[in-house]
């Protein structure tokens, strides 16, 4: 049973908030497949410290850690692609 009082129900609430927060954004790339806003370089950066945040997680043993930085990694990662696969269409259409 996870313990839910203290710090660790901050870090609970905190993930689910944060990662929550992703949502909206990852649902219109994916509908829209609209990524022309997006940063490559920041999601880039973004996804590589989720790794990082997920590494330490497991490392001590932080379960709100370590779930919410992998779900925001899930999140960050789809949106990356989705943006590196729109870039990808948009310069193919380009040349045509």
């Amino acid at each position: 049973m996870v313990c839910t009082d203290g710090p660790e129900g901050i870090g609970l609430l905190a993930g689910c908030l944060s990662t929550y927060s992703s949502v909206p954004q990852v649902l219109k790339c994916w509908r829209l497949g609209d990524t022309e806003a997006i940063s490559k370089r920041m999601f880039s950066v973004r996804a590589f410290g989720l790794v990082l945040w997920t590494v330490y997680g497991f490392a001590v043993g932080s379960v709100p850690v370590l779930v919410f930085s992998a779900l925001s990694l899930v999140l960050s990662a789809t949106i990356l692609t989705l943006k590196i696969k729109g870039s990808r269409t948009q310069r193919a259409s380009d040349a045509c």
